[in-house]
């Protein structure tokens, strides 16, 4: 009689045991979309993620000799290299590199993307060098050139996974890399060589455009 009563509670508490699973199952599912969701705000709202370069609080000095940092940009795209203007052979094919994906947007989409030019030589690259490199190879109000320094500078260059190493003659042997980054200040894309085909470069750049 016992075993048979034990049996009948069994079944009982059967069903409400499953169901109780289920209900835990879909309340961590629940959390789980909750979570996602409010991930997928925070991107879309325009909040700073941990890889953001915007996370960065150095100060930095433009071609026009106005103090600014990372996040004057927030809210626009980024087209960016690390260069020098002392540089004759690589940082003068990047710059034409980004031309000539520049040459591939319209005048309204222009308006939702900046050229940055990044200097790796803050001793040399004063504003003044930087605003009579700009005038040289003929960048438009879309570009921006920034100095920093020494320490804002290697710490830009490590964000970027930029290779930056000082030669005895003054130079720097360095990657040549473009990147682009989005609204946010998240790095999505990059270009690695110079003189490559800049397809996936610029389709990348029109599809964050719409976003």
């Amino acid at each position: 009689m016992k075993y048979k009563f034990l049996k009948i509670a069994a079944l009982v508490a059967l069903p409400l045991l499953l169901n109780s699973c289920q209900e835990n199952a879909t309340k961590e599912k629940v959390a789980e979309e909750k979570e996602c969701c409010k991930k997928k705000d925070a991107n879309e709202s325009g909040k700073v993620s941990e890889e953001s370069i915007y996370n960065v609080t150095s100060f930095w000095q433009t071609q026009n000799n106005e103090k600014i940092q990372l996040r004057h940009f927030e809210g626009k795209l980024l087209i960016a290299a690390m260069v020098f203007t002392h540089c004759e052979a690589a940082c003068p094919r990047i710059v034409a590199d980004i031309q000539r994906i520049e040459k591939e947007f319209t005048a309204d989409e222009l308006k939702q993307i900046n050229f940055l030019l990044i200097s790796m030589d803050p001793e040399r690259d004063s504003s003044e060098r930087l605003l009579a490199f700009s005038k040289e190879y003929q960048m438009n109000n879309n570009w921006t050139l920034i100095n920093g320094t020494d320490d804002a500078t290697m710490e830009m260059a490590n964000i970027l996974g930029v290779r930056v190493k000082k030669l005895s003659d003054g130079g720097f042997d360095h990657s040549n890399t473009i990147f682009l980054i989005d609204r946010g200040g998240n790095i999505v894309h990059q270009q690695n060589g110079l003189e490559q085909e800049p397809t996936d470069m610029i389709k990348n750049t029109k599809t964050f455009l719409n976003k």
